[in-house]
């Protein structure tokens, strides 16, 4: 990068104040800021100023529901939903599952659209484009959904099953309420199976002897 400038510079005849340099990141580390910061500093002898915003989501409000059945956790996803009438995003584990509670969702007068990584790629974007522009309210979704969709106005962001990772509860949930003046609630809907599930998948993930030696 710092060559690629240089190289710029020298062609157009511009000093290093004449060509803004910007970095862009939602997640670096303090360590790893600091090390982009020092390149430009010691190639460029550019001094990048920091904008960064608080991680703190204050209008983010969450709660965890234990429910036993499926049945019980279908019941509250339908009374939350009609409670809010907003926006929503409801984040299940399996690829089926979406088809399966958008579809229940549907016939209970609640027009809800699937999304996940193995849907046809046009149907994935008509479905998106369906809820960025509020054709639909309701998106049942694995954690394929969310990248690249920066919709303000998501009210709820209900985890039907919970995420495989604290990191990516934190994304998919921090996907509500990114109007800051807009209250958003977040929910799990916790049952012990779901841990059992989550084995299971993380089994199916492992890497064999085979794959690692190709």
């Amino acid at each position: 990068i710092g060559d690629f400038i240089r190289h710029i510079q020298e062609q157009k005849g511009f000093s290093n104040t004449q060509i803004p340099v910007s970095c862009f990141t939602a997640t670096a580390k303090q360590k790893v800021i600091t090390d982009i910061c020092d390149y430009f500093k010691r190639r460029l002898n550019l001094d990048l100023e920091i904008f960064a915003t608080n991680a703190t989501r204050e209008n983010l409000h969450y709660t965890v529901l234990f429910k036993a059945s499926d049945d019980e956790k279908y019941i509250t996803l339908r009374d939350l939903i009609v409670q809010k009438n907003c926006p929503t995003i409801v984040y299940v584990s399996r690829t089926k599952r979406t088809e399966d509670i958008a579809n229940k969702l549907t016939s209970d007068g609640l027009k809800a659209l699937p999304y996940n990584g193995k849907m046809d790629a046009n149907q994935k974007i008509i479905n998106q484009e369906a809820f960025k522009n509020n054709e639909v309210s309701i998106m049942v979704a694995t954690s394929a959904f969310g990248m690249g969709v920066d919709k303000s106005d998501v009210g709820l962001v209900v985890h039907y099953d919970i995420s495989d990772s604290l990191e990516n509860y934190v994304q998919e949930a921090g996907r509500a309420g990114r109007d800051a003046s807009l209250q958003a609630d977040c929910y799990v809907l916790f049952n012990d199976n779901d841990l059992d599930k989550h084995f299971i998948l993380l089994n199916q993930t492992k890497l064999s002897i085979s794959e690692i030696q190709q």
